[in-house]
């Protein structure tokens, strides 16, 4: 595929090293020449130093064959500007960055469609409803849903208690209707696991299957079952809010406050937020923190915008003793830090945001996509078509490589964790758990033998977008 990614921020960057590695054909537009500067020294991609919302430009970068056109830069107009120009070219998918909900609310006079928009990302909005999935979840580090809701992946640490420390996999129980996908240790290795191979404590575990079982996992691997009540939100930027909002319409009844040291911020938060106590303060001195009770706090979400701060945040809150603490990190080199303070809790907007788009560039039939936070590993949720490779074949006769495994099958109403003797059906919803060197190579098993690379295929995988 041919892509132009307008904007040279975090989430254009994680984008574009995505798609280098797994050999797309990528040019960057970015004016700022610092910003450039770092994608031509860092990845195989084109550059051009210039604006993205600009027909002459855009050309440049190859706009007439362009099969995605992602404007993911700060600015919301130049964004808009840059997809209506693509829709111009007849270019399939356009992906626009948006934080202004009155260009695509339901007040907007204009739909995204009429403002040549195919696909809204809002990076801020997709990170708070990630951390509120684990503040409704708090046994999980990590969580994602697929074929609305009925298949879930969690993320989540082993204690020492667990029933399942030191038994290899292939004698644990097989009617768990969930299957243990992948292993990380405590230094960071991770594998996706054979039979043989067994969990240990401190191990962080991921486990993919029927929505219903994982919920009550907890007992499983000896964790306390846990209720959020009490949250704090450490900042009052764009995912704080974003948060809170989540919070207060949430059927859990959650009691929040914000934290926020702007004075002109905190005001706009009153008038925003109905059920939120707001409160002007530095989240990351200890008097705010005694004075606000910190350590009656069940959660605590450290969201300043700043990762240093972060830390600084989450070490507070561990010494207050808070049980739940959940950090936004921006750059990945920090996530170390965080596992040396205990926290496994941690997102990463850029990734997150990155992960939707992504979706769209697969050959196979992706309904969704989801990377890990440490990009060890992918999930990929897909409809096997008729004409793919192991269509009626058995999983232990389709030969699939060391590091993928079909994690649960989604057939009609049916909800399958899938064993090697278990027959793949055209329709099936696969949801594929994949360490990236693999992953690039899942078309071969699961999309049509034909070549598809035409702009009726590329819109068409627009039917399954994403509410992102």
């Amino acid at each position: 595929m041919h892509i132009i990614i307008v904007g040279g921020g975090g989430v254009s960057y994680e984008l574009a090293r995505n798609l280098s590695e797994k050999n797309q054909d990528v040019v960057v537009i970015e004016k700022n020449a610092e910003k450039a500067l770092r994608f031509k020294e860092a990845l195989d991609v084109m550059v051009i130093e210039d604006n993205g919302a600009n027909a002459a430009i855009l050309e440049q970068a190859g706009v007439k064959k362009a099969d995605m056109v992602v404007a993911v830069t700060q600015f919301d107009e130049v964004n808009v500007i840059a997809c209506m120009i693509a829709k111009q070219y007849d270019v399939p998918i356009t992906v626009c960055r948006i934080r202004n909900q009155q260009y695509v609310g339901a007040s907007s006079v204009l739909t995204p469609q009429q403002l040549g928009i195919d696909v809204v990302i809002n990076p801020e909005k997709v990170a708070a409803m990630e951390i509120s999935k684990m503040l409704h979840f708090p046994e999980a580090s990590e969580i994602e849903y697929f074929n609305r809701g009925r298949i879930m992946m969690v993320g989540i640490t082993v204690e020492a208690e667990a029933g399942i420390v030191g038994v290899p996999l292939r004698k644990l129980p097989q009617n768990l209707d969930m299957v243990i996908v992948g292993i990380s240790d405590i230094e960071g290795k991770f594998i996706v696991p054979g039979g043989d191979d067994v969990v240990m404590p401190g191990n962080k575990v991921y486990l993919l299957g029927k929505s219903k079982s994982l919920k009550d996992i907890g007992s499983l691997l000896h964790h306390e079952q846990k209720t959020i009540r009490q949250v704090t939100i450490m900042g009052g930027g764009l995912i704080g809010v974003q948060l809170a909002h989540l919070l207060e319409k949430s059927k859990q009844r959650f009691d929040v406050k914000i934290i926020e040291k702007d004075m002109e911020r905190c005001e706009e938060l009153c008038r925003d937020l109905d059920k939120t106590l707001v409160l002007e303060g530095d989240a990351t001195e200890i008097a705010m923190l005694e004075e606000e009770d910190t350590e009656r706090a069940d959660a605590v979400v450290a969201v300043t915008g700043d990762d240093r701060s972060n830390i600084v945040v989450a070490l507070l809150a561990r010494q207050f003793g808070v049980s739940k603490i959940i950090c936004e990190v921006m750059r990945p080199h920090y996530v170390p830090v965080y596992n040396t303070l205990g926290i496994d809790s941690v997102i990463n907007p850029r990734i997150l945001a990155a992960s939707r788009i992504l979706r769209l560039t697969r050959k196979e039939d992706a309904v969704a996509f989801s990377l890990l936070q440490d990009e060890k590993a992918e999930v990929v949720e897909i409809v096997l078509p008729e004409n793919a490779s192991v269509v009626n074949k058995k999983i232990v006769k389709a030969r699939f490589p060391r590091g993928m495994v079909i994690g649960s099958i989604a057939r009609g109403d049916e909800v399958i964790v899938p064993t090697g003797d278990t027959m793949l059906l055209p329709g099936d919803h696969l949801v594929i758990f994949a360490i990236p060197k693999v992953s690039g190579t899942l078309d071969r098993f699961f999309a049509p033998p034909e070549d598809k690379e035409n702009k009726r295929y590329l819109r068409n995988k627009l039917v399954h977008s994403e509410d992102s």
